[in-house]
Formats: C-alpha cells, structure tokens, sequence
C-alpha cells in the first residue's frame, strides 16, 4: 500500500469520524424531552374551584304563590288585608366545580387519551336585591329600611327579627333556584366540558372525556351551597344598623 492510497484512507475516516459525531449531536438538539402527561394532566386539581357559569335571576312572589312562611308569610299577608304586597328577589347564582374535591378523578385510559370524573356542582348565592312592592299604590318600598319593616309588623320589630326575615329570605331563595339550575343542566355540563378539556389538552392529552355525577335535584343541599348579601345590598343592612 503506497503512501497515497494510505492517506486517502485516514482522511476517510477523519471525516467519516467529524460525520457521526455532527449526526449524533444532532439528534439531541431534535430530541424533545420526554414529558409523563398523566403527572402533567394531575396539574387540574390545582385550579381548585373552577366557576363554570353564572346566572342572574329575578323572582316575583306574592301570596297567591308564596311558598314562604314565618314572617314573609306575615309580608305577603297583606295582600288580604291592607294593601296588595309582592317581594322581588335579584340574585346571582355560581356554578362552581370543585377540583380539589376528592370525587374529582382523572383516568388514564392509554395514548395519552383521559377520562375525567367531576364532583357534583356546588351553588353560590348571591342576593343583589330584595324590594317590596305595593301594587295598589304602585310604588317600591325599600326592604331594609326602618319605616319599611315598622309600616309591616310595627314599632317593636328588632334587629333578631330582621336577621330572621333575611334568613328565610335565603332559604326559601335555594328553593326557587331548584327549577332554575335543573333546566339549566345541560349548558352547565357544556360550559364544564370546554373549560375542562382546553386545560388538559394545554398539559399535552389527548381525548378528553368527561363523566358527571350532577343530577336533577329536588332542593338545594344548605350545607354544600353558599348563600351572601352582595356588597350593595349589605352595605344598605350596615347602614340600617348604624
């Protein structure tokens, strides 16, 4: 083997040699990391609550259909007597969904595919108003009022009274709402099921599907609901108390 042939030779191999070393470098700059999507997808119960969709809603009542009873039954009494009474509830109902909940599951089902189980909905209450209407003289009362509530019940009605009053206001308000968030189901799971899906998909899942436990109710469970004065309305309560 002459010195030509034997150097034509060990260039070949120098460059065969800076080849694979440039091809193996390049591949681990085109590598990705590998990224366990079902560690990543558990990420959702760190949302916590997630609030899905919000109503507003305004009720009239009067005693012909009054389901009250205790001193709103007393309010809309007048309609007998006196003067022709209707009470309008405004409030605010939140659909809100748990993740933190330990009914909330994530199952992986392969390929990067999951199911996931939602805990039942929880509802948020919130009073924005609540007006007294005379209809014979075709005028509001305002509710918290002290001229208000002695022009009902008279001079001895007190502060535990009125306190009483606002709390059947909220539990009888949960019993209207009951209608409300069962015709309201489907859009409810709807709005779920876009939120839900197009935050597993930004940790990297596939198909997502979704599975409830909500169901049409017959009252509204006092212990997992909330129900609150909004700000404007609690702010008139405050100043009646001063």
């Amino acid at each position: 083997m002459d010195f030509l042939t034997l150097m034509i030779i060990l260039i070949l191999g120098i460059v065969i040699f800076i080849l694979f070393k440039q091809n193996k470098k390049l591949k681990k700059v085109n590598e990705k990391p590998s990224v366990d999507i079902s560690t990543e997808i558990v990420k959702l119960k760190s949302v916590g609550e997630l609030n899905v969709f919000k109503i507003y809603s305004k009720e009239i009542v009067t005693k012909k259909n009054s389901p009250f009873s205790g001193l709103w039954d007393s309010v809309l009494g007048w309609t007998m007597t006196k003067k022709q009474i209707a009470v309008i509830f405004e409030f605010e109902i939140d659909f809100i969904y748990d993740l933190k909940s330990k009914d909330f599951k994530i199952e992986n089902l392969g390929n990067n595919d999951f199911k996931v189980i939602m805990p039942p909905c929880k509802y948020k209450f919130s009073i924005t108003d609540m007006k007294i209407y005379d209809e014979k003289n075709s005028k509001f009362m305002p509710f918290l009022l002290p001229d208000s509530l002695n022009s009902l019940f008279g001079p001895s009605f007190d502060e535990s009274e009125k306190n009483k009053l606002i709390g059947e206001a909220k539990d009888e308000i949960k019993n209207m709402s009951v209608q409300i968030i069962n015709d309201l189901g489907a859009k409810i799971h709807s709005s779920a099921t876009d939120t839900i899906k197009t935050l597993a998909k930004s940790f990297g899942a596939g198909n997502v599907s979704l599975e409830f436990a909500d169901k049409n109710i017959e009252k509204v469970d006092v212990k997992d609901s909330n129900i609150e004065l909004g700000n404007e309305l609690k702010q008139k309560f405050i100043i009646d108390k001063k």
